[in-house]
């Protein structure tokens, strides 16, 4: 696999390769009801294409907020790179060129047998399907010491918005010499490779404005994605600045600013703790997730495997998919073909989905891989195909003018990524 076609993969991957790989056709001049909670990579993704995917449907995007803000860059606005308005995308065009109807009422309940969504203002939506992509929700009873009450004085930054920018206040107002302290929780969890993204960002910021200071990422997991490339780039730019401690932290002092481990304390000038995580509360509500709680769903169109009818795509599903926003837009295209499929009697194939993922070490350092995932016809599972060329991670020893380019592609990706979800 050469350099080249790694990255035109990559690229791709942003733009054309993000399209479905398989042909949607409008469906049969009836008026289906679809209706999509949550308007994030996947439901947003999910209402466009299920507008291709069927050129009749009565398509209801159920937001409650009228402006999306992208938690994928968010750590360059914590340190500075970027900004939380570059982050941000409005659901206008969705709306004019899709024929998407947004409901702002919060969804409160879904009825699945009868079919029908309940909304915080009384409103009632019926479908004839479903779409749930309402992302994931915080495990306030995992550690001991951080609860709703405490994420306010320390914030997770896992919400892109207002959190980030309280996260950022505080590392400039971190003491000189001090000591960042990151958590990472038990995978699953939203975007596995971003707290060592965030770890890498805050070095740089350190690096500029506190020399002395100190990044410790105190990691649930015993290995973690692309760990060789962030451990070559952390030796090289940030040398004795970066360290991380494998054990599961379970409990944490707010007042303090110290997390606990089965070894050990550890006290910094920030914590910033990235709790454990899992489906919505809604989903819970609703009969769809298990004892992992995840919802588990078919592979093949994202239909509950507890709830007919109702289909969960994003983060909360439980696939085989990475948590990531590529990999939620790549499954929202799956659900919208497979519903098309569904409503007109039509069979459902098998989806092919491409995650990439690229992460930035310092503005003008970056890596990334990328995946293509299919259906195991082993095992029924979505798995990692064959590889091949175009696909795999960034190498290793690469050059200072690779590690630049990677990070051109990664600005290239996330503005191909955006335009093709909100525009």
């Amino acid at each position: 696999m050469t350099d080249f076609n790694r990255r035109q993969f990559a690229a791709l991957a942003g733009a054309s390769l993000l399209l479905p790989l398989f042909n949607i056709k409008a469906s049969a001049a009836t008026a289906p009801r679809v209706v999509v909670i949550g308007g994030g990579f996947g439901g947003a993704t999910f209402a466009k294409y299920m507008r291709k995917a069927s050129a009749s449907a009565k398509i209801t995007l159920v937001e409650p907020k009228t402006t999306f803000i992208s938690c994928v860059g968010s750590n360059e606005a914590l340190v500075g790179i970027s900004t939380l308005q570059k982050l941000s995308f409005t659901y206008t065009k969705l709306k004019s060129l899709y024929g998407v109807t947004q409901a702002l009422s919060p969804a409160q309940s879904i009825d699945a047998v009868n079919k029908t969504v309940r909304l915080a203002s009384g409103a009632i939506l019926p479908y004839d399907r479903l779409v749930l992509s309402t992302g994931i929700e915080f495990r306030y009873d995992a550690i001991e010491g951080w609860n709703q009450s405490t994420e306010a004085l320390l914030p997770s930054a896992w919400h892109a918005g207002p959190e980030t920018t309280k996260l950022a206040a505080q590392l400039k107002a971190l003491p000189k010499g001090g000591t960042f302290i990151i958590t990472v929780p038990p995978m699953p969890y939203r975007c596995p490779p971003a707290p060592y993204e965030r770890a890498s960002l805050v070095a740089w910021y350190l690096k500029k404005n506190n020399p002395t200071a100190k990044v410790l990422i105190l990691d649930a997991n015993a290995t973690f994605p692309k760990q060789p490339l962030f451990e070559e780039g952390w030796a090289k730019l940030y040398p004795g600045m970066v360290s991380r401690i494998v054990g599961n932290v379970t409990a944490v002092d707010a007042a303090n600013r110290s997390a606990t481990t089965a070894d050990a304390t550890y006290k910094g000038g920030v914590l910033n703790v990235i709790p454990p995580q899992k489906a919505s509360a809604l989903a819970v509500s609703a009969g769809l997730v298990d004892a992992t709680g995840w919802c588990p769903v078919d592979v093949h169109s994202f239909e509950s495997k507890l709830v007919p009818g109702v289909h969960v795509i994003g983060d909360a599903a439980a696939s085989g998919l990475p948590k990531s926003g590529t990999s939620a837009s790549g499954g929202a295209k799956a659900a919208a073909e497979a519903i098309g499929n569904l409503l007109t009697g039509k069979s459902v194939t098998d989806p092919v989905i491409i995650n990439t993922c690229y992460s930035r070490l310092a503005p003008d350092y970056g890596i990334g891989i990328a995946s293509v995932f299919g259906v195991d016809a082993a095992t029924g599972k979505i798995a990692v195909r064959e590889a091949g060329a175009g696909t795999g991670m960034s190498p290793v020893g690469a050059s200072t003018s690779y590690r630049r380019k990677e990070a051109s592609d990664a600005t290239k990706w996330f503005k191909a990524m955006m335009a093709d979800t909100f525009a």
